[in-house]
């Protein structure tokens, strides 16, 4: 909800006021006096609005109490279906006809209407988008978008909302696909992690069992047996002495 509170109008905002007031037969001189009570401002928005405000919710009223009592309705019944509110200091300020509180409400009337042109715009635009054939897929219209205060006209490509969520679907789906492959792709890195430290493991074990066994060398008194001090040879028992011929 945007509260419009009294605020120091800049020199081109206060002339855009005062031309909108003249296109809209508003008497500049008297514009303090005649906007100090709801009336005037409620015939402008019935012309644009006319089921939104009904003017026999605000007789017109001469004491400054009253005329509060019809900005405090004024603003429930009209201005909060805008998502606008005024401030109390800006309802007491019009009531009593402070000099450049009616201004300041007219500058946030005139930026309501912008709003609400855009409004419209946007919409016929959908109404152009539903009526496009299956095979324009892609079309460029022209859009108004504000830039500051003013509007210009600006092109714009657009596609079917349709096409829009066909290609999102398509997307999700892709990306379900491509998550599974990860998920997979990591599984078969953990495998082959897992063989290779158990072909190390072997590869080790491997080692230590060459290193136990004896390496033989041939010299001139005949074979000698080498082994590691870790594993000491036995000794080697002499031969039993051959039978005699007397037995």
């Amino acid at each position: 909800m945007h509260t419009i509170s009294h605020k120091n109008l800049t020199v081109e905002e206060v002339e855009e006021v005062h031309k909108w007031l003249k296109e809209n037969n508003i008497n500049i001189q008297k514009l303090r006096r005649d906007f100090s009570d709801v009336m005037p401002l409620a015939e402008l928005l019935k012309r644009a609005y006319p089921r939104i405000v009904d003017l026999y919710n605000y007789p017109k009223k001469n004491s400054v109490h009253l005329k509060i009592i019809n900005w405090e309705t004024f603003n429930f019944k009209v201005l909060a279906k805008f998502n606008l509110t005024l401030s109390r200091e800006l309802m007491e300020m019009l009531a009593n006809g402070v000099p450049g509180a009616a201004e300041v409400l007219m500058h946030e009337i005139i930026r309501l209407e912008k709003r609400q042109r855009l409004a419209v715009e946007r919409n016929a635009n959908m109404r152009r988008e539903q009526t496009w054939e299956e095979n324009d897929e892609v079309k460029t219209v022209i859009i108004s978008k504000q830039v500051g205060d003013g509007i210009v006209q600006v092109p714009q490509k657009m596609i079917l909302y349709s096409l829009y969520e066909k290609m999102a679907r398509d997307g999700q789906a892709k990306d379900v696909i491509i998550d599974a492959y990860q998920q997979r792709l990591a599984h078969m890195e953990n495998i082959i992690k897992l063989k290779t430290e158990r072909i190390d493991e072997l590869l080790m074990q491997m080692g230590k069992s060459m290193e136990k066994k004896p390496i033989m060398s041939s010299g001139t008194s005949g074979t000698v047996f080498i082994y590691e001090a870790t594993d000491p040879p036995r000794r080697r028992q002499p031969p039993a002495p051959a039978p005699s011929a007397e037995q």
